[in-house]
Formats: structure tokens, sequence, C-alpha cells
């Protein structure tokens, strides 16, 4: 680590002494970034290539050096290149869009929604029939190859993605139902991101928003009306105050949410006796929220700027009623029958969140900085009143404590070298955690657990431009520090240490019309903290729940092949996966009468297979989205003593529709469904999905819009799946209220949006809390 330091300190003040250079931004016609542009510097004489670079997500970049002998060269797909001979450092240069290659490439003569820029699919928005889509959320679920499922998102075959919005890290999804569509400018997928990331990062969703002009005070209303057997509510009010180079910013949102479940599931455990488990259960769900934020952004000048963010939120009611019953057998003869009704009853502390920031440039370097604190924590009680037919009936009361805490720090620096960019950074995070756990009948033990981990990382990238194509380099090295603590004393066989790279490379270029890409990323997921916590859980008489603080991270290795042609977009994914952590049941009784559910690592290495096609063109008023997936694993497992192959391919289908129609209505019709087909140690057992329509009109010049929605209209989002694990089997079918009939009023008022450019640090951490 040491060799390593010094290495970088040593190219650092390579860098600082080199002069000559040229650095600055490239914007469009309405001041907007483009990012991922190719700069590059030629012969004056003769036009032969010197040396390249390409502008950063800012649309910032830095090349030299740059002489007389010399000429600057700028191009990117939609806009005319642009040649300068020497030039004063800083510039902007503004670019216009290539009008002729426009209405080249798309059915009707309009820009592609899809393309390939630099790491990413960049599908635009601004402009665009998505911009009236509704919120971020609705977007997103219109984008190529990603999809919704419940209450998160995924990127088809990499999992659940980071999601940024203008460079800063969400971590309430709430927040994309506060975005209004008509407010953003394009929406990234990065399916294979770079050492910039966390190494758990698989997949990376960048929204760009519209930069708006001019001073004054803005502010945009909503309020959201749900009915399904419940009603949900939602009500939000963001405001923006800009004057010269200061930008203040707030927000307030309040939800409230009601939901309900039913599910039957079928358990089977075998040891010296066979135990059948036959349930069936219906769940409620209750929550009231309120949160908030304010900041400020300061661009001191065109090199520097910095501000602050903080969040607080609070969780003002939550309570979750369940009651089951269950029919139990042993060895195919009766043994019990076992009525349940509980109520998990939670209390939230205010979370807090606190981020600032600066940017600047100091010639051709550029620094950016991040500092986070984060706090947050939660007591659950519960009971639990069981009525067996059989044996004594019991009632269990238990309780649950957790708080977090987390402090993170993130310096990049990025600068021109060997006429490419080179960027190299570090990134720290500490957090603490509580955890205990209390069962007054001590039906489990009671605990007291501490979690403390440090994770330091350094990381260095090289991108350099060739006529040919482009190349990204990579290098991620991580050093974790995991301490766990038992009824306040050190347990040192579940304290571990881990070191580890993570290397990336990438080559894209253009083939003809085709843009493509193929790169490698090494990747890891680390367990979440509840799933290293050794709390025992009390679920019934005949399960408990555990973490495993024994748990290994999983070590991912991915290669990606990347296309677009037109409204066309390809993906093809191939990956091993060592370590991969599943869930899994365990006997606790040889004769199977208690169960242990929790989750532990698979030693063999897994392939796995995903391809993705989208197409995405525009007929007329009429704007389809269809993509079609497909994932295959190769994961064989010990399931009753025999070996059960769980390989069959898993598809999946989303057909998207929009028409734009007269008077400013808007139609949509969307589709989505999934087929069976296997998933880790999970097989579902029938194809699920969902359709929604829904309908807009604007008013006056679409300051104010109403949409009517109807969400799931046929009922079709239930899901039923099969967990084979060991000497346990599981059979689960669940059906949820999703079906439900929506109206959302908006209203906006000069709103402009906040320039904060915070990107936030300790992202990873965060989420496993």
């Amino acid at each position: 680590m040491r060799k390593l330091v010094t290495l970088l300190v040593l190219l650092f003040n390579t860098f600082i002494i080199k002069a000559q250079s040229i650095s600055g931004s490239l914007i469009d016609e309405s001041g907007n970034p483009i990012s991922f542009a190719n700069v590059v510097l030629l012969n004056r004489c003769d036009s032969s290539f010197v040396q390249g670079t390409i502008s950063d997500e800012n649309g910032n970049f830095s090349i030299g050096p740059f002489t007389d002998e010399n000429i600057l060269r700028v191009s990117c797909l939609g806009f005319l290149p642009i040649t300068k001979a020497h030039t004063n450092s800083p510039v902007t240069i503004v670019m216009q869009e290539d009008i002729n290659l426009l209405s080249e490439v798309v059915v009707n003569g309009n820009l592609p929604v899809t393309r390939m820029k630099g790491d990413a699919m960049v599908t635009n928005v601004e402009n665009s029939v998505l911009s009236k889509a509704g919120s971020a959320n609705d977007v997103l679920t219109k984008i190529p190859g990603i999809t919704k499922k419940q209450d998160a998102f995924e990127v088809f075959g990499k999992g659940t993605p980071l999601i940024y919005i203008n460079g800063r890290k969400l971590h309430d999804l709430s927040e994309l139902e506060q975005l209004n569509s008509d407010e953003i400018k394009n929406v990234q997928v990065i399916r294979n991101p770079g050492s910039r990331y966390d190494a758990t990062v698989k997949a990376v969703v960048r929204i760009q928003t519209v930069k708006r002009q001019g001073d004054g005070f803005g502010f945009n209303l909503r309020s959201s009306y749900y009915q399904s057997k419940n009603t949900d509510l939602i009500e939000q009010a963001n405001f923006n105050y800009r004057h010269d180079n200061l930008d203040i910013f707030g927000s307030i949102y309040y939800n409230q949410m009601e939901s309900w479940q039913d599910f039957s599931m079928k358990l089977e455990e075998r040891g010296t006796k066979v135990w059948n488990h036959d349930m069936k259960s219906n769940g409620e769900f209750y929550s009231k929220m309120l949160n908030g934020n304010v900041g400020f952004n300061y661009q001191l000048n065109d090199n520097h700027a910095f501000g602050m963010k903080y969040k607080a939120g609070k969780t003002l009611n939550e309570e979750n009623p369940l009651s089951k019953e269950t029919d139990i057998n042993v060895d195919n003869v009766f043994y019990d029958n076992i009525k349940v009704n509980s109520c998990d009853y939670y209390h939230y502390d205010p979370d807090h969140e606190l981020n600032a920031y600066y940017n600047g440039q100091f010639g051709d370097m550029n620094l950016d900085f991040n500092a986070d604190y984060l706090q947050n924590g939660k007591r659950s009680n519960s009971v639990f009143q069981e009525t067996s037919q059989t044996s004594e009936s019991r009632d269990v009361h238990s309780a649950n404590r957790v708080k977090n805490r987390l402090v993170a720090g993130k310096l990049t620096l990025s600068l021109p070298l060997g006429g490419g960019a080179f960027a190299v950074g570090s990134e720290v995070t500490y957090t603490h955690r509580n955890d205990d756990y209390l069962n007054e009948e001590n039906y489990v033990p009671s605990s007291f657990s501490k979690i403390e981990e440090l994770n330091a990382a350094g990381y260095a990238e090289y991108n350099h431009s060739f006529p040919w194509g482009d190349w990204s380099l990579g290098l991620r090295y991580e050093h974790v520090k995991f301490d766990y603590y038992e009824d306040g004393k050190h347990v040192d066989e579940q304290s571990r240490t881990f070191d580890n790279f993570f290397p990336n490379i990438s080559f894209s270029t253009q083939l003809g019309k085709v843009q493509t890409q193929l790169s490698y990323t090494a990747k890891t997921q680390r367990p979440t903290y509840s799933e290293l916590s050794n709390n025992i859980f009390y679920s019934d008489r005949f399960t408990l729940q555990k973490g495993n603080p024994t748990l290994r991270p999983t070590i991912i290795h991915d290669l990606t092949l990347s296309g677009v042609w037109r409204f066309l977009q390809i993906s093809l994914s191939y990956s091993q996966t060592k370590d991969w952590i599943l869930n899994w049941g365990e006997l606790v009784n040889e004769d199977a009468s208690l169960t242990m559910l929790s989750q532990r690592n698979w030693d063999k290495s897994v392939p796995m297979f995903a391809a993705f096609l989208s197409a995405s063109p525009k007929i007329g008023c009429w704007s389809p989205m269809l993509g079609i997936g497909m994932q295959k694993q190769w994961l064989t497992i010990d399931f009753f003593k025999e070996s059960k192959t769980l390989d069959n391919p898993l598809f999946t289908a989303s057909f998207n529709n929009t028409w734009e129609l007269p008077l400013g209505f808007m139609l949509g019709l969307d589709s989505y469904i999934q087929s069976a087909g296997a998933t880790q140690n999970i097989y579902f057992e029938k194809p699920n999905g969902y359709v929604n329509v829904s309908l807009r009109k604007s008013f006056l010049n679409d300051a104010l819009s109403v949409e009517l929605r109807g969400n799931d209209i046929f009922n079709t989002n239930k899901i039923s799946y099969s967990m084979y694990s060991g000497d346990y089997y599981l059979y689960q079918k669940s059906v949820w209220d999703r079906q439900e009939f929506a109206v959302t009023v908006r209203y906006k008022l000069n709103a402009a949006k906040s320039k904060y450019k915070g990107t936030g640090a300790g992202n990873s951490q965060k989420s496993r809390m």
C-alpha cells in the first residue's frame, strides 16, 4: 500500500509541473454541459493526431501542452465538430446540434432517444415525450434496460443500481417522486461502473437536470391521491431562490401509506422426521413520514464552487399487524394448528444527513471533495399471541434497538496526462452500528452487539482517445477492517480484515453507424449490517432468524458488450460470481422441529449470462419502447440430500407506449412481464407482471398539470416462488394491493432546479444500513 501511495504522489508531482495546457468546458446552446465528448489536439500542418482526452460528466476537459503548432478539435455525436486555433485558458466552447445527423439516424428526423456516450447509455428526456411522463419515477420505468419491481428499480442483469441526481447520491427513492420529468435533461445508465465508484456498485443511473436560467424565487407543488382498498397520500413543496452566484434551495415532503399483503406458504423440513407447515397469512402496513432538506450552492467564480445540504426526516408512525394460521404435520400425521396475531410497532429517531462539497479548478487540475455525516436509528416492539390447538399457547414480547452513525470523505484529483485524462482519488468511511435485541420470555437469547467498520479506498483511472476508439483503465484498492462486539466484548473470530484490488478496463468505438463498447470490471457485494448481526429473532416456535457475522463478501467478474444502432440498443454480459450470499435454512434439531433462517456463502463460482435488446423509435405521435431480456445462471445446490440444478433462464419483456394527442392530452400504456425461471436458489414458479394506463392534461402553458392513472389494472402483480436450501424447502405466493387509481396535480411557478454539485461520500455503506 505504501508503495502505491508513493507512486501516486510522484505521478501527482509530475502533473503539477506540466505547463502550457488548456482547460475549459463544453456546453450546448441551452447552457447544458456536454459530457464524454472527444477533445483532441491535431498537427496544424497535416491534421495528424497528437493527443486526446474526453470531457467529464460536467463537460470539463483539460489537455496539453497546446502550442502554436497545434489546433484543438472537439466532436460529439449529435453535435457539429468545432476546430479552434490557439486560445486562452480556461475556455467555454458552445456546440451546436447537428441537424443533418439527427434526421439521418431516426425514423422521423428527431434525435435518437438513446445513444452511447462515454461509459453510459444516455436517454434524452428534455424536449421529448418523456419530459411529460410525470415524475422521475415515471421516467425511469420507460428507460431501456431499467425495470421497476415492487418499490425498487433494477438494471437488467446487474441488479439494483445507485441513483444520482446531478452527481448527488439518492438514499431515499421518494426523491424521484419529488423531481418532475420536465426538469430532467437526460438519464444515463452505466452497466459496468469504473474505479471512481465503490466496488459494490454493479450499475449506476445518473439523472442530469435541465439548467435553469435567471434569478428569483420559484416553487413547485405536487399533490397525489391513490385509491386501492386503502388510501395513500403524497404532498410536497419545493422552493428555490437564486441571485447572482448564490443558489438556496429546499423541500418538504409528506406521505401517508397504507397497504396489505396476503400470502400463503408451504414449508418442508427433513431430518429424522419430516415436518410440513401449511400457512395462510395476511398483513397490513401503516406509515406516515415527513422529511425536508435545505441547502445552498455558491459559485465563487468559473473555477470554484462550494455548498452544503442538510436533510432531516422523521417517520411519524409505522405499524405492521399480521395474522396467520398454520397446520403442521409430522411424518404425514396431524401435529398442531396454531393461530398467531402479531404486530410490530416502530419508533424512529429523527434522521440527520449532512453533505458539504468543494469543487475547484487549479490550472489543469480539478479538485473535487465531499464530506458526509449520517445518523439514524429505530426501535421496534413486537407482540406475538400464539394460540395452539394441541400444546401450550404463548405470548412473546421482543424489542429491537438499532442506531447508525457514519462519517465519510472523498477526494478526487483530475488532470491531463500523455494526451489523455488521469484521475486519482481516495475515499474513507467509518461506520458505527449498535444492534440490541431483547426477548423478555427468553424463548431466544437477548443480545447486545456493536459493529465498527473502517473502509479506506484509493483509486486511479486513465482515459485516452484515439482516432480509432477510446480506452479507459482503472484500478481501485479497498482496505476494510470489520470489528464485531458482543455484550461489549470484541469477538476475534467474527472480526476480519479484507484487502482487495478491483480493476476495470473498457474500449469503445464506432463501426459505421454502430456505437460499441466492451468492458470488464471486478466487483464485490458486501453483506448488509443486518445480515452480519448475530441477533436471533423470533418468527414462531418452529422458526428463528438471525444474521451471519462470518459472511464473506461476494466477488464478481463481469464482461459486457454493448451496442447502439439508430433506435436499437443491445447488451450482452457474462459474469463469474464467487461466494454468492444466499438465503438459507438450517436445521437446529435433528428431528427438524426447529429451523434457523440465515444467509450463507456459496463456495463454488457461479457463471451467469444476460442479454438485453430494446427498440425505442418514434413514429408520428406514437413513442413506443420495447425491451426484451434474458438471464441464465448455472447453479447446482444441495437439496434434501440430492443435487438440485437451477439453470432455468429468466425472461422479461416490457412494452411502454406514449401517444401525444390533440389539445395537449397525453395517453400512456405501459406493460411488463417476467417469466418463470431461476435466480440464486429461488425459482419463480409462474409469470408475473402488470399493465398501467395514464392520461395527462396540462394547463396554463404547462404550469399546471393533472394526471389520472390506473396501476396494475388487471391485478396480475402476484409472485409465486420456491426456495431450495439443504434440508429446508419453502413455497410462497404473495398478493399485494397494487391495483389502484391515482390522481396527481402539479403546479410550478418559475421553478428553478438547484445547482447543487455535491456527490456524497460513503454511499455504499449508507445503503447497507
